[in-house]
């Protein structure tokens, strides 16, 4: 499918891990999305979705509910609802919940 999709929250697409739990969105077997990619990301206080990485292609991440320690490059702070990460290309980036509630943010890839 190579079009124009709505695509609604769905339990059946959801990855649980020790952590909390991702949900993919937006990719190629979703709706044949080529070049993006979104999920949310779940994650328990005190825990990260994986440690912290560098890769190719930017990412975004956006902050949506809770508390995060946010690691860019050598820095490292504390951000909270409605900031948004842009992480380049082959640069440490990471987040990890210093909250004690649920911390929920998107992520938006290029792939």
């Amino acid at each position: 499918m190579d079009n124009p999709n709505v695509i609604p929250w769905d339990e059946s697409r959801k990855r649980e891990h020790d952590r909390g739990y991702s949900l993919p969105y937006v990719n190629q077997a979703s709706c044949g999305a080529r070049e993006l990619a979104l999920h949310v990301s779940v994650i328990k206080p005190g825990e990260r979705a994986h440690p912290p990485h560098a890769h190719a292609g930017e990412e975004i991440m956006f902050l949506l509910e809770g508390t995060a320690e946010a690691t860019i490059g050598e820095e490292t702070q504390v951000i909270g609802p409605y900031t948004a990460l842009f992480c380049p290309e082959n640069v440490l980036h990471g987040l990890r919940n210093c909250g004690d509630t649920l911390l929920k943010y998107l992520v938006i890839r290029r792939v």
